[in-house]
């Protein structure tokens, strides 16, 4: 039977707890799951530990380290167009993490910017889980509701010039809203607001 080493077990704990406090609160429970398991399924005896391991775990779980999985096309355009790097996305999300978590904070203030970070970043998540920079807007709208940002203005956001794909009779759950010009200048804008 292996002996295992519960000073480092301590330790890789509270790393684990670092991370997932920067993660949403919804989601911090798996992120919490996956990242024990990731750790620990790979749990060796005490006896030849090796410094480098331990050191590719850390930069794997290190928010803003480049990424090392390819990203989607369609995110590698709009980064180039809007003169960012895939550093830039991996502060704000674990982008060689399965699944992809998000890292990023939300920033306290006005409901009304939340709604529209928190959207601009779910359309950012489906570029690089999908390579759509698009969500339904019932995919938007439980997003919100999961992060208690949902209110009656909510679906105000989507008359902006930021989003396509929203008609005069306004938006149903099947609407795919997809980002304008405009809506693509504004999340390069949130990317580099979130990841200061």
């Amino acid at each position: 039977m292996s002996k295992m080493d519960f000073a480092k077990a301590k330790a890789d704990i509270a790393q684990i707890v670092e991370i997932v406090k920067t993660v949403p609160e919804a989601l911090q429970q798996r992120c919490f799951e996956l990242l024990f398991e990731a750790v620990f399924s790979k749990a060796k005896p005490v006896a030849d530990p090796k410094v480098e391991e331990q050191s590719e775990v850390a930069a794997e779980a290190k928010p803003g380290a480049p990424p090392s999985k390819k990203l989607p096309p369609n995110v590698l355009a709009f980064l180039r167009r809007q003169k960012l790097e895939p550093e830039d996305l991996g502060k704000l999300f674990m982008l060689d993490h399965e699944p992809l978590l998000p890292v990023y904070k939300m920033p306290n203030g006005a409901i009304a910017k939340s709604q529209l970070i928190k959207v601009l970043m779910v359309i950012l998540e489906n570029g690089l889980l999908n390579n759509s920079l698009s969500a339904t807007y019932a995919e938007l709208r439980g997003s919100a509701r999961d992060d208690g940002l949902f209110d009656g203005n909510f679906n105000k956001l989507f008359k902006r010039d930021l989003f396509k794909g929203v008609g005069k009779d306004g938006v149903t759950d099947d609407t795919l809203i997809e980002l304008s010009g405009t809506g693509m200048d504004k999340l390069a804008e949130v990317i580099k607001e979130l990841g200061q």
